[in-house]
């Protein structure tokens, strides 16, 4: 493992969460080498300090300290171990942070690959959307070798407000997979609400300022409640992606011999957003389709 703590990190996945990211950490003095396709944050972020690195192998060439914010597994098994993707440069002690959302299956094979060439693998995937990434609060969720956690824990602390160590590696994942149930059932339950009492002929910003006042109150309720109010889907996080999430939650799920219900019918309504071509609205346009069926 590094022995100290540098203040140079390398990047891959700057989009709606890693872009945000970077600024953070570039705020807090650090050198960032990225990596980027597109050629408007290329130019965003050079223009603000970061030194962009044109190969996926120069990031582990230039950095031992790597953060990965990928949309899907395969995108982060195809960065990391490809042949030239960061195995291709990466030194002996090199820390790679996955904050990605893909399967505990992946990142245990991941960690097993990396650890041949005496690299740590974290898995810290976030929850806090785009509002969370831009603030620096993000909640994250980490797996994997607990002396690597410890050693990389300053930098997470300038990402996100609540940072909990779970456990071995690929219990991070498990903590989304946990998380994005949670999340897409209680948008189902402030979209039956709201449908109630439209129906019923109350104000919904008065409903919703009454329930975020007591044991109702969630950020569910608070953010995507007034998304869904002003039919404002822009994305802080895409339905495709929660889609991609709950695919993983429910794979977990059958592995584990469980039947989730709830998990289950979520799980269909963001396919049915996926279906209407709603897949790059906020995760909360499934509240369109509860709608559509009590219409």
């Amino acid at each position: 493992m590094v022995k100290k703590l540098n203040k140079i990190i390398g990047f891959i996945g700057l989009g709606i969460m890693g872009k945000p990211m970077v600024k953070n950490l570039l705020n807090s003095n650090y050198h960032i080498n990225f990596f980027a396709r597109k050629k408007s944050v290329i130019k965003e972020i050079k223009k603000i300090g970061g030194n962009f690195n044109s190969s996926i192998s120069d990031i582990s060439k230039n950095s031992q300290i790597i953060i990965t914010n990928l949309p899907d597994s395969n995108d982060v098994i195809e960065v990391i171990l490809s042949k030239n993707g960061l195995l291709k440069n990466i030194t002996k002690g090199s820390i790679i942070i996955d904050m990605s959302t893909i399967s505990p299956d992946s990142t245990i094979y991941i960690a097993k690959e990396l650890k041949k060439k005496g690299v740590f693998f974290i898995d810290a995937p976030v929850s806090g959307g785009e509002i969370g990434a831009i603030s620096g609060e993000l909640s994250i969720m980490v797996g994997g070798e607990k002396k690597a956690f410890n050693h990389i824990k300053p930098i997470l602390n300038i990402l996100g407000k609540n940072i909990t160590y779970i456990g071995k590696s690929g219990s991070g994942q498990i903590t989304k997979a946990c998380n994005q149930i949670l999340v897409a059932e209680t948008m189902v339950a402030v979209s039956e609400i709201f449908l109630l009492a439209r129906k019923a002929g109350c104000d919904l910003k008065l409903i919703r300022k009454a329930l975020i006042g007591g044991f109702g109150y969630s950020k569910i309720l608070d953010i995507h409640g007034l998304r869904m109010i002003d039919k404002n889907y822009t994305p802080g996080f895409k339905a495709s992606l929660h889609l991609k999430d709950l695919n993983i939650a429910s794979k977990i799920a059958k592995k584990l011999k469980l039947k989730l219900n709830g998990a289950a019918y979520v799980n269909k309504l963001m396919k049915l957003a996926i279906h209407r071509k709603l897949n790059n609205k906020d995760s909360s346009v499934i509240n369109k389709i509860i709608e559509e069926h009590n219409k």
